[in-house]
Formats: structure tokens, C-alpha cells, sequence
């Protein structure tokens, strides 16, 4: 979970407070997706991806976080969620990167 040290006794706080402008929410799971030709793309293409699928989320994640705390959001349940799908997404870079850094240390270990 997220934590922010926020003095919120602090004017100057407050003031940030109030000019945040709300944030538009993740799309539904009913909503559909553009599929992405993956035969032409490269690597870095799909790495490059996955990152912005992590930042993505993890900024949906402090969005929803300072909606919580302003009192914006009354559906607890879509918060559980962003913070699943922010979970997923880093576990799914960190397994790709793994994989990676496997296949490269096999590659450079082979005898010619």
C-alpha cells in the first residue's frame, strides 16, 4: 500500500488540495480492448509495454488513493481492484525481466 506523509495542517498543503482536478477512472472489464499486432512488434516494443502498463496502474492507484482520503470514492471494491490489477502488472514485469536476465546469463554461459 501506498503512504503519504502529508502534513495536512500545513496552508500550503491544502491549497495543492484544492486545485487537484479529478482524475478519469480505468476502463471497465466491460469495455473492449484494441488489439495490438504482437508478429511485427519488437521486444522493446512489448517491454516498453509492459512499463507503461505499470505506471499506468500505479498511477490509478495514487489517484484512487487521494480520492480515498478527500472522501471522493464510495465504492471500495474498485479500489481492491485497481490495486490487484497494479499487483499483476508489476508481477508480470518482474517475471518477463526475470526470464530475461535468464535467457541472457544461458546465452553468455554457452561454451562455442
Amino acid at each position: 500500500m501506498i503512504s503519504y506523509n502529508i502534513p495536512l495542517q500545513s496552508a500550503d498543503t491544502l491549497d495543492r488540495l484544492d486545485r487537484m482536478v479529478r482524475m478519469n477512472r480505468m476502463r471497465s472489464m466491460d469495455e473492449e480492448y484494441v488489439e495490438v499486432n504482437v508478429e511485427n512488434a519488437s521486444f522493446l516494443d512489448i517491454f516498453k509495454g509492459l512499463v507503461n502498463e505499470v505506471v499506468e496502474t500505479n498511477e490509478q492507484v495514487d489517484r484512487d488513493a487521494i480520492d480515498l482520503l478527500l472522501g471522493n470514492i464510495d465504492d471500495l471494491a474498485t479500489v481492491q481492484a485497481n490495486i490487484e490489477k497494479a499487483n499483476t502488472a508489476v508481477d508480470v514485469l518482474v517475471t518477463v525481466k526475470n526470464e530475461v536476465l535468464s535467457a541472457y546469463n544461458s546465452i553468455i554461459n554457452m561454451q562455442i
